[in-house]
């Protein structure tokens, strides 16, 4: 339904058209899908492979001691998206449990300095937030 009915007449010069019933008309034997072709592309949108402003920033805003400079640089997509969950405790804690333990197992596991750094801004993370969460009781 298109969102002009109802709203007022068509124009005369605005033709309307059925697109199911046209594409049905524009087939041809010949163009017919190949059904055992594997799809091309899964994926409808890549990951950003690049480190995001945001992400810099809130890196920058880390304690010197929990900085993960080496899953930024090799792993900036997954820096991005703990950038994107940092305010959602539930959201974060998820992401740093599929991280360190997930359990797919065509996984190769992250080079030594970036799991040091991912075990130390989780550690980092969790300690603010049940120091956070502390506080938020006393008042």
């Amino acid at each position: 339904m298109s969102i002009y009915h109802g709203w007022r007449p068509l124009c005369a010069d605005v033709q309307q058209h059925d697109v199911a019933h046209k594409r049905e008309a524009d087939a041809t034997p010949d163009a017919t899908l190949d059904t055992a072709s594997p799809p091309i592309h899964l994926r409808h949108a890549q990951p950003v492979m690049v480190l995001l402003p945001r992400t810099a920033s809130w890196i920058a805003s880390l304690p010197e001691r929990v900085r993960p400079r080496a899953l930024a640089a090799q792993y900036a997509r997954i820096a991005n998206l703990l950038c994107a969950v940092w305010d959602d405790p539930l959201a974060c804690r998820h992401y740093f449990n599929d991280l360190l333990a997930g359990a797919r197992p065509d996984r190769k596991g992250f080079p030594v300095v970036v799991l040091r750094e991912l075990n130390d801004l989780q550690a980092y993370y969790i300690g603010m937030r049940d120091a956070f969460d502390r506080s938020r009781k006393k008042q």
